[in-house]
């Protein structure tokens, strides 16, 4: 049992050595885990059964902490932001930190601070919660800002854009004019792309098209960091936002046109022409 205890861990260590610079957790983990193989190694001792169980409980939270808890909401009106954990483990958050944007806007969870799966956890800016800033002040910028939570290590686990900090981040990245479906054309659409690896929040922001064609994101709608979202025609598609301008007819002319985006603050942020 001990001889491929070892045989095991150095084999998950060159795993992990391989795959290092894929995510954010994978260099502490192979380091742990390399660390403990060889000292195995120079030392001739075989590793006890708690130690191997020990080293892969750790090993396995080290990877799903950053997949599971992610930042889920962030309300500038209300003054606050909601971290969510998707599953399936327990994750114990201490150390871990919340900032707003300014250095002196830094929230830190206490030490034994458990989040359990498919749990939210919601951190006010003012006294009086359980979780808080303990601001007195509004923190987060009605105009635009970027929330962002760090593991105990200080690596970026998730974030979240909206606004004029997000203007940068966002195009319309396609047209399909053409669509296929016959006359009406249901399955045309409008493409918006998120370049970040942040969340973003576009609620009110609206495409426009130089046909009078208008849409406008209800509250609540995001865009995945890295993601997509697409307004069609008259089609509803989830895996893209469920987004359509509910039109009977095409709205996009083969022949040429403009699609523009704007922000919530009528700001033009992208435009795209054929």
């Amino acid at each position: 049992m001990d001889a491929i205890s070892k045989m095991s861990l150095v084999e998950l260590s060159s795993h992990f050595k391989a795959l290092k610079g894929a995510d954010v957790c994978w260099p502490r983990i192979e380091k742990m885990i390399t660390d403990a193989a060889n000292s195995w190694q120079q030392s001739g001792k075989a590793p006890n059964e708690l130690s191997v169980m020990n080293i892969w409980w750790h090993t396995c939270f080290e990877l799903l902490a950053p997949h599971q808890v992610q930042i889920s909401a962030l309300n500038y009106q209300d003054e606050y932001i909601e971290i969510k954990n998707t599953g399936p483990a327990i994750i114990d958050l201490s150390g871990w930190k919340i900032t707003a944007g300014d250095k002196y806007q830094t929230f830190v969870f206490a030490k034994d601070t458990l989040i359990y799966p498919h749990e939210t956890l919601r951190i006010d800016t003012h006294p009086g919660s359980a979780l808080s800033f303990d601001s007195k002040r509004p923190i987060w910028n009605n105009k635009g800002d970027k929330g962002a939570l760090y593991d105990d290590n200080g690596a970026l686990i998730s974030a979240w854009l909206y606004g004029e900090a997000a203007r940068a981040h966002l195009e319309i990245s396609r047209v399909n004019f053409d669509g296929a479906e016959a006359k009406k054309e249901g399955d045309e659409f409008v493409e918006i792309a998120n370049l970040s690896n942040a969340t973003i929040d576009i609620s009110l922001w609206q495409v426009r098209g130089d046909k009078n064609q208008h849409f406008e994101f209800p509250n609540g709608s995001i865009i995945k960091a890295q993601g997509v979202a697409r307004i069609y025609t008259n089609q509803y598609h989830p895996s893209t936002g469920g987004h359509n301008f509910e039109s009977q007819r095409a709205l996009w002319s083969n022949d040429g046109g403009k699609a523009s985006l704007y922000d919530n603050q009528n700001a033009c942020i992208s435009e795209y022409q054929w």
